[in-house]
């Protein structure tokens, strides 16, 4: 146990992910020892792998189990009162999303009283690629920066599923000029979204906003007023983590 979190403490408190050889070395392990924790931790949550660079680094589950400590906490309370203010407007499901290597990770939620809810629950994850959230988050971001948050193949989530590079390209182009994105079945059959992102003080995208509905009830006009809602609204959660926008 005390070699496991010996493993977890120096990943913890390193400023980038971690190769093998690294934890090897600030943990004064050997490498099958080393290799062994780390899977362990990877698959229990506490510890994320990025395959594509084989590094690790902090999994969102330790600050969960710490319940919410520090700047996720502080996002989560910046983010409500916008989140009930949209729940109170549209009366469908309000999703506060943090990402976490190349998924997103449902943080906070309001549930719509209506029939037909999301199937998302608070703490699951999808692909950043295939969600409203994820594609407000990775608008925000610079294309060297995000092409490294998205796999080189795109797995289709459901037949609506934009799994051609350009074409994501294209919509994240649009969503940042219009400040929000939209995903239409393309994460869950018979399900449209509307999302936009949260900076924090250093202008940094940091967690996204949106509401989601069945595609029955949100066509494309409503989709269009909810995004001038949600973008608002993002843009008030970042005012209030210190944004003062671009510079």
């Amino acid at each position: 146990m005390f070699k496991a979190l010996a493993v977890l403490r120096c990943i913890g408190e390193a400023d980038r992910p971690l190769t093998l050889g690294d934890v090897c070395r600030r943990a004064e392990l050997p490498k099958s020892t080393a290799f062994k924790y780390l899977r362990t931790l990877r698959d229990s949550g506490f510890v994320a792998h990025d395959p594509d660079t084989d590094t690790y680094r902090i999994g969102l589950l330790v600050w969960q189990l710490g319940q919410l400590s520090g700047e996720q906490n502080r996002i989560r309370e910046v983010a409500l009162p916008a989140m009930r203010r949209l729940h109170e407007r549209f009366d469908e499901t309000i999703n506060l999303g943090l990402p976490d290597g190349r998924e997103i990770v449902y943080l906070e939620m309001i549930e719509s009283s209506r029939a037909l809810r999301m199937q998302a629950r608070l703490g699951s994850r999808d692909p950043l690629y295939s969600t409203a959230l994820g594609k407000a988050y990775l608008s925000a971001l610079d294309e060297d920066d995000w092409r490294n948050l998205v796999p080189g193949r795109l797995t289709p989530r459901t037949d609506h599923t934009v799994t051609a590079l350009a074409a994501l390209r294209s919509e994240l182009d649009q969503a940042r000029a219009r400040g929000y994105a939209t995903e239409i079945e393309e994460n869950e059959e018979g399900s449209s979204c509307v999302a936009a992102a949260i900076h924090d003080v250093r202008g940094v995208p940091v967690a996204a906003i949106s509401v989601s509905a069945p595609d029955r009830r949100m066509n494309a006009e409503l989709r269009a007023e909810i995004g001038k809602h949600v973008a608002a609204a993002a843009a008030d959660c970042s005012q209030r983590l210190g944004y003062r926008g671009a510079r």
